[in-house]
């Protein structure tokens, strides 16, 4: 059995998307497609665009077999726990054969040479990435220029490695690879030649559209706090995929839905309990205890706190964690994923279900009314990083003021059923 694995957002599922799935059947001839997606909160620290079992569903109209979720502390990590926390996720599901992943190079051989710089992590690589960050340079632009150091060891001309290093897949495709070797995996890694405009590109077209610029076309086109009530550029996504949108009865969601709760934990919090959230030190939570009464929404907090090496993302994941309460502890005490969590499937999956069952090394749940019985106490702590978040999730729903979204939060139990 060929199993291909993907670690995705789908935020939102895009024509993207649908062509690295059936691109990886054609190249690996597999027979299952399993997905580990991102739950309500995604990396860049932020609501995804629509809850999670809607985006599952997407995955699904278009290929996907199964679909898992990636745990929330994992989801909404840097990129390297966040690619750690997806490639251990489907490495213990004990059936993924090929790892698949979209990159701006299909060049396998050299993301391998500088995945294992990074694996290995050799005294002279760690000397220029100290002296980067002495220079004021954030981790991200401080870890690229340590990596091009080793361009003559790595026989590819500084200008080819520059251009690699700055595109956001092989980012994450570096991260990826580095994650395969550290837990010694059979997986085999499967690049897809990133298709159309760029990761960051919003700009709108009949070509392979981002998800960024889906997200900012429906920021401006969809009323605030309405659903239902919405335009949908279907020449960027798939029919199946606009159809999901357009019976999606929700609003969708946004970073400013939840700036208000952010402000009242910024004026309430000390700078102890501010150095101790992920992604936090102590210089940076005396920053927002200096900056604090400037707020005036999150979009407009990160841009002004952002500094030359504090990013933006690293602000606003920091300000998610701030409301999901994720600290640096629990980061060292959750070193791996503790469970599989399935969000969905086909029907015709049934073998490849009865394979993880098999196979698995974790134990699996559909429901969280069922994992108190399988889980182990440190295990369960882990899932309750995840119903919080689907509760400050359904808070954001709410705060949008529409109606219907009050109605399906009272409709349905407490704990996880957007």
């Amino acid at each position: 059995m060929k199993v291909v694995g993907i670690i995705a957002e789908y935020n939102p599922f895009h024509r993207g998307h649908a062509y690295q799935i059936q691109k990886l059947k054609e190249i690996c001839r597999a027979d299952y497609v399993v997905i580990a997606m991102s739950g309500n909160f995604v990396q860049r620290g932020a609501p995804a665009l629509m809850d999670k079992y809607s985006r599952a569903e997407m995955a699904l109209s278009m290929g996907a077999d199964l679909v898992l979720e990636l745990p929330a502390l994992f989801a909404t990590a840097s990129a390297e726990f966040f690619a750690y926390g997806g490639v251990s996720l489907l490495n213990a599901a004990g059936v993924v054969t090929h790892l698949g992943f979209g990159a701006e190079t299909e060049n396998l051989c050299l993301l391998s040479e500088l995945a294992a710089v990074l694996f290995k992590q050799p005294e002279s690589y760690r000397e220029a990435l100290h002296r980067e960050l002495k220079h004021g340079r954030s981790f991200p632009a401080a870890r690229q220029n340590a990596l091009q150091s080793f361009s003559s060891s790595i026989n590819t001309p500084d200008s080819s490695l520059s251009a690699i290093l700055c595109g956001p897949n092989n980012i994450l495709a570096l991260e990826y690879l580095k994650a395969l070797a550290s837990l010694s995996s059979d997986i085999m890694p499967v690049p897809v030649l990133r298709q159309g405009k760029g990761y960051h590109d919003k700009t709108m077209g009949e070509d392979f559209c981002s998800a960024s610029g889906i997200r900012s076309y429906f920021k401006k086109s969809s009323p605030t706090g309405t659903a239902g009530k919405r335009t949908v550029p279907e020449k960027a996504m798939p029919a199946a995929v606009c159809r999901v949108i357009h019976d999606y009865s929700h609003p969708f969601l946004f970073e400013e839905d939840f700036s208000m709760l952010l402000h009242y934990k910024l004026l309430t919090e000390d700078r102890d309990r501010l150095a101790a959230y992920g992604g936090s030190s102590s210089f940076l939570a005396g920053r927002l205890i200096k900056e604090r009464n400037s707020f005036s929404s999150w979009d407009e907090f990160c841009r002004h706190i952002k500094t030359k090496n504090i990013t933006y993302t690293r602000l606003s994941r920091l300000f998610l964690h701030m409301l999901l309460n994720i600290t640096q502890k629990d980061y060292s005490s959750f070193p791996e994923p503790s469970y599989l969590r399935i969000l969905g499937f086909c029907n015709s999956a049934v073998p490849l279900l009865s394979a993880l069952k098999r196979h698995s090394h974790l134990p699996i749940i559909s429901s969280p009314s069922e994992a108190h019985r399988v889980l182990s106490s440190q295990a369960q702590k882990l899932l309750d990083i995840d119903l919080r978040a689907t509760d400050l999730y359904r808070l954001g729903l709410t705060s949008t003021g529409d109606y219907r979204a009050l109605l399906y939060v009272l409709c349905y139990e407490k704990h996880d059923n957007i």
